[in-house]
């Protein structure tokens, strides 16, 4: 089996995480005959670098920026566009492999899934398998930081998107599961519980230095360490003798009182250090692990959502008892009373009862559960055991892979009904509103007729040209082949597009503006993702402006609640289903001010009918002076936001929250158009003047100073 293995780290550095998940796993399989590769960032490489690592594992790290995408991804979208690309690469130059697996956090299989059920060949019929282990979207929460800025939101719904577009999934407990399903549904999907493998030499010496009491892991909120000292401030309090060392990281940052872990408990619990009863002991290298929890009598693991962590492997395999939380993963690693001990943090009297029957018990005791501790996990997460375990469900992912007829949208609204009609099948109508662009209309129809697609029926919808060298341009093309020039009174472009949609014949309809241009790929591609999915009916791509800008726009597929703050797609150039246009997507002239179109992928959305995005550059916007869009004020789009917002109340309703948390957290959706990018808020009263306010007064009743001061504030 070529096994391929994406993780954002690796080797383990401090141990514990998906990188330790991902080392064990590529060991597991590699002693067992497996062709494994492992790919991971790595800065320090220029572009990508490929080692063979001990046990024959195959390393490709690759830089994050591999393919100088910084200027309009950030960090944690780009790298998992990187990982889509450097797996592209490989696959070109090697051919696919059996399995692609990825862990969950930071949505590393974004891009990858997005490829895939877009139609991208190079991945289809490869399994992709994504790992349970710590999605950001559960952990940030109950780290208490503000999930709603981005690019962290972003993050969590890129999270969210691999996990439903997997092929597979595997969580180590039951737990995570759970709690994932709180926020996401993948029911029906091929899911199985395997535990994590973990390998290290049989300890026989149960040796251990009485009350010696460690908390093993790095402080912060998820992992329960406020309430552990809470607990332990409380017996401290009331007599109680015994320290608690505290071993790993305290630089977490604590987001509400912008400190580190360590900065909060040293000031929050300075008389118990002064007096040793808390010691403070810092991270430690994996090395150091053994020697530092060798002589412990207990040690406490008081996560509250914690999937599997490794500390409880680590120290039950070392014959330590160990005492944790039912509130975590680590619960289903614990039998009760046998091979350690739980207690609840709903119950908070329970710990401190579990503590002193511990510590009360005779080292004959004490010994007898290590041992039981050591047993359990070399039985239970035995590389032999978890590779049987995940071999037999992989040859059943294997069988039911096959090709995916629907796209994994996080929403999807009921889907309105679709009138029959009489459209071609698999032509492509692509309507161009015309109106005074005679300088650039033998660029956009060129682009058209370039296109790998050649089912293709072109409509310019002139719409009242009056300028003599434009209407001799539409002359011109009034006689190719191909190109159909279709002449109206001047309605404006909203009613421009929806004249062309009605006449157009082709089974998918496509429009674009007279000054833009297509790259020769996109309708081929648009149109295998529509004819693909049975629930896309329309398709985007990626945009790079031209002419009076060189940036990119790396557009989204548009998904609430995101797409209600902002429109996340290249909303003047899809491609649809033409019957779903027709019935939900008719541009509304109402919303005025060039955001007709951005109303109708709301609309579309709103009646069932999803887009997509495909996830490079395909189209070419035009940014000229003096262009519509260049010239709209923040009061038009107020304006035609709200008439948007109005006319979909029921649709904005449903995610109110989400919205309002998402506008606060980075101010209007109008000033922003990148949810990977972290967004500087801010905000002021402005207060009145008298003499201003007198000023103002003055310029309203003089005609031509009011006309000046609206051309200063149009500048400004």
């Amino acid at each position: 089996m070529n096994y391929w293995l994406l993780t954002s780290e690796y080797p383990p550095m401090h141990g514990g995480g998906i990188s330790t998940y991902c080392y064990f796993t590529a060991r597991m399989l590699s002693e067992a005959g497996h062709a494994i590769t492992v790919f991971t960032q790595d800065d320090g490489v220029s572009d990508f670098v490929i080692t063979n690592e001990l046990n024959n594992i195959r390393l490709v790290r690759f830089n994050s920026n591999r393919d100088k995408v910084h200027t309009f991804l950030g960090y944690v979208a780009r790298l998992s566009y990187a990982f889509a690309s450097i797996v592209k690469k490989l696959i070109e130059t090697e051919g696919k492999p059996d399995f692609i697996e990825a862990q969950d956090y930071l949505g590393i299989a974004y891009y990858i899934t997005q490829f895939k059920h877009t139609g991208y060949k190079f991945l289809s019929e490869v399994p992709i398998v994504v790992t349970l282990h710590s999605p950001a979207f559960i952990y940030l929460e109950y780290n208490r930081v503000p999930i709603y800025c981005y690019p962290d939101f972003w993050t969590g719904e890129m999270e969210k998107q691999s996990i439903s577009a997997a092929d597979a999934l595997i969580s180590p407990t039951h737990f995570l599961v759970r709690e994932i399903q709180k926020h996401i549904s993948f029911s029906g999907k091929n899911t199985a519980v395997i535990a994590n493998p973990y390998s290290t030499e049989q300890v026989t010496n149960f040796g251990f230095k009485r009350n010696h009491i460690i908390y093993y892991g790095k402080l912060s909120p998820q992992k329960g360490s406020f309430e552990l000292l809470s607990y332990f401030k409380k017996l401290w309090d009331n007599g109680f003798t015994h320290s608690l060392h505290v071993i790993g990281g305290t630089d977490i940052v604590y987001q509400p009182d912008l400190q580190t872990m360590g900065q909060v408990i040293e000031e929050k619990y300075t008389a118990y250090l002064a007096k040793g009863l808390l010691k403070l002991h810092g991270k430690i290298q994996p090395s150091e692990i053994s020697a530092s929890i060798q002589d412990a009598h207990l040690i406490i693991v008081p996560s509250i959502v914690d999937n599997m962590p490794y500390v409880v492997m680590e120290a039950m395999s070392m014959g330590k008892v160990v005492l944790a939380s039912r509130q975590g993963g680590q619960a289903e690693m614990i039998e009760e009373g046998v091979s350690g001990f739980l207690f609840d943090h709903n119950e908070p009297a329970t710990f401190a009862a579990q503590l002193n029957k511990i510590l009360s018990y005779d080292d004959a005791a004490i010994k007898q559960i290590a041992s039981n501790a050591a047993q359990h996990v070399s039985n239970q997460y035995a590389f032999k055991t978890i590779l049987s375990q995940k071999t037999r469900f992989l040859q059943q992912v294997k069988i039911n892979v096959g090709r995916q007829n629907n796209f994994p949208f996080l929403h999807q609204e009921p889907q309105m009904p679709i009138a029959k009609d009489e459209s071609v099948k698999d032509m492509l109508s692509v309507v161009i509103p015309f109106y005074n662009m005679g300088n650039y209309i033998d660029e956009c129809i060129q682009s058209v007729t370039d296109s790998s697609y050649k089912k293709i029926e072109i409509l310019v919808v002139n719409d009242g040209s009056c300028d003599a060298f434009s209407i001799k341009k539409l002359d011109e093309q009034r006689v190719k082949k191909g190109v159909t020039v279709i002449d109206r009174l001047n309605e404006g472009l909203a009613a421009t597009r929806n004249i062309g949609a009605v006449i157009a014949k082709g089974e998918y309809l496509a429009f674009l503006d007279a000054d833009d241009k297509v790259a020769p790929s996109y309708y081929e591609k648009a149109v295998l993702a529509l004819a693909q999915n049975n629930n896309v009916f329309f398709a985007g791509s990626w945009v790079q402006y031209f002419e009076n800008s060189n940036a990119v726009w790396p557009a989204f597929t548009p998904q609430p609640p995101y797409a209600l703050v902002h429109n996340p797609i290249n909303s003047s150039g899809l491609v649809y289903k033409r019957s779903a246009f027709l019935a939900g997507g008719i541009n509304d002239h109402k919303t005025d001010y060039g955001l007709e179109d951005y109303e109708s992928v709301i609309s579309l959305l709103h009646n069932g009918f999803n887009g997509i995005v495909l996830p490079e550059i395909l189209f070419y916007y035009r940014v000229r002076s003096g262009s519509m869009f260049r010239n709209i004020s923040r009061e038009k789009l107020l304006y035609s936001n709200k008439y948007i917002a109005e006319k979909h109340k029921d649709y904005y309703a449903k995610f109110a929250i989400q919205l309002i948390n998402l506008l606060n957290a980075n101010g209007p959706g109008y000033l922003y158009d990148n949810p990977t990018f972290k967004i500087n808020v801010s905000s002021k009263s402005t207060g009145e003047n008298l003499l201003l306010f007198k000023f103002k007064n003055l310029i309203k009743k003089n005609e031509r100073l009011k006309k000046i001061a609206l051309t200063l504030r149009k500048i400004n």
